[in-house]
């Protein structure tokens, strides 16, 4: 058990940056097996050891008992212990959440709030149920991958040893522990498992927690790897206020997927979910809008994805139209972007004026064979009610020759005759 826990510690750099280390301690095996190998491992790793007891009031006797037990255990080995005394029961009716999610909640505060790293006694079983839970309810790679040994302050030293293992260690060395009877019924979905769906596993195959822990360390490898790749991905892509939405499309799915996540999460601090995502990466091809989590839409036209507050102006851009004349002297050198942005000098009726679109405006796109209202053509091409308003319209005296995004009129297009032309050039921000 010491050389599991020692091993964990080495190879996931547990106390690399960091030698301060608290012990959640429930007073269940696990934990209480947890403190006295980190204990047994403090002078050799100059750890500086402590405990945290967090009492969720929800037991009665029991819940005092096992706070009672914990503080005479601190007391007789020497660990200084911090008591935090949590109502979940009445956190849960205030946040209308399940018990389950509102203590994990309450714990994870208290954790995230402590100097130092704080150490949970999550074992190969724990994990292993966590797998079974995610994938029950539908998970990607990163829930399939299970519970990670280290993240954010959280350390958990025990994730290659089994319920087995402790129980047994605990046995050995006589040292003894309290029983939440909670995990004795089948009230809470992790315990139905563990009782009932678990030991069908082990008759499969009885090393099955510690295969599954081999599982998830290989894929979260992968899901280091694939976030690493959407981290470069997402810098490369990303403009002031909307990722490029044309370099974002020919991105794999997991990586546009992965993208997407990082900018909501990192533009505003939001997690959202498989489904959303599934949403986003559809009008990424499609164009429009779609709800998201959070109080938020996500919107795409050809060039631009961005997220917008639901009661904020959306998208609002301000773009700046550059005239550039340019001298043919080669025609088969000239790119589509350039068709798509320059007309023919000598084909402009009087002047050019850049503005906004009129209700009137329409255009007979070069290429199309046919002649639209700008709102046609733009509710054909799914771009966003908030955005049409802003887009660039360049117009002559005989009307629009040019739409920001979209294309010139075939009137004004410019071809192998063309000796001069004007191109635009557009700056947003």
């Amino acid at each position: 058990m010491l050389k599991k826990v020692e091993k964990a510690l080495n190879k996931y750099e547990m106390l690399k940056y960091e030698n301060k280390v608290t012990v959640a301690l429930s007073g269940g095996a696990d934990s209480v097996c947890l403190l006295y190998l980190l204990k047994a491992l403090s002078t050799e790793k100059g750890i500086i050891l402590s405990a945290v007891h967090i009492n969720h009031l929800l037991r009665g006797e029991e819940s005092e008992r096992d706070q009672a037990f914990v503080e005479e255990l601190c007391k007789r080995e020497g660990i200084p212990l911090k008591t935090v005394r949590v109502d979940v029961a009445a956190l849960a009716e205030q946040n209308g959440q399940s018990i389950e999610l509102a203590a994990r909640n309450a714990r994870y505060k208290v954790f995230l709030g402590t100097e130092g790293l704080v150490a949970t006694a999550h074992s190969a079983d724990d994990n292993l149920e966590t797998v079974i839970y995610n994938i029950t309810r539908g998970t990607g790679l990163k829930g399939a991958a299970g519970i990670p040994p280290k993240r954010d302050n959280l350390i958990r030293p025990l994730c290659f040893c089994t319920r087995q293992e402790i129980e047994a260690y605990l046995k050995e060395k006589g040292i003894a522990f309290v029983t939440d009877s909670s995990n004795l019924t089948d009230d809470y979905t992790r315990n139905f498992l563990r009782h009932n769906v678990v030991p069908k596993l082990k008759e499969i195959n009885r090393s099955v927690p510690e295969t599954v822990a081999s599982m998830c360390a290989a894929l979260r490898e992968d899901e280091e790897f694939l976030n690493a790749s959407a981290k470069r991905v997402y810098l490369l892509l990303l403009r002031q206020d909307f990722l490029d939405a044309e370099l974002l499309r020919i991105q794999p799915p997991s990586i546009i997927k992965r993208v997407i996540a990082l900018y909501l999460e990192e533009r505003f601090s939001l997690k959202t979910d498989s489904l959303h995502l599934e949403n986003c990466k559809e009008i990424l091809f499609s164009g429009g809008k779609t709800s998201m989590n959070g109080n938020m839409t996500a919107v795409c036209t050809a060039e631009r994805f961005c997220f917008v507050p639901n009661d904020a102006e959306p998208c609002k851009t301000e773009y700046t139209v550059e005239l550039h004349e340019v001298n043919l002297e080669n025609f088969s050198n000239v790119n589509n972007l350039f068709l798509k942005n320059a007309v023919d000098c000598d084909k402009i009726d009087g002047g050019i004026v850049i503005r906004e679109r009129r209700a009137s405006d329409e255009i007979r796109l070069n290429g199309r064979g046919c002649t639209k209202s700008l709102k046609k053509l733009m509710n054909e091409l799914k771009i966003p009610e908030e955005l049409r308003n802003r887009l660039p319209v360049a117009a002559d005296n005989s009307g629009v020759i040019w739409l920001y995004g979209i294309g010139v009129a075939e009137r004004v297009a410019v071809n192998k005759n063309t000796k001069k032309a004007i191109e635009f050039i557009t700056h947003n921000k």
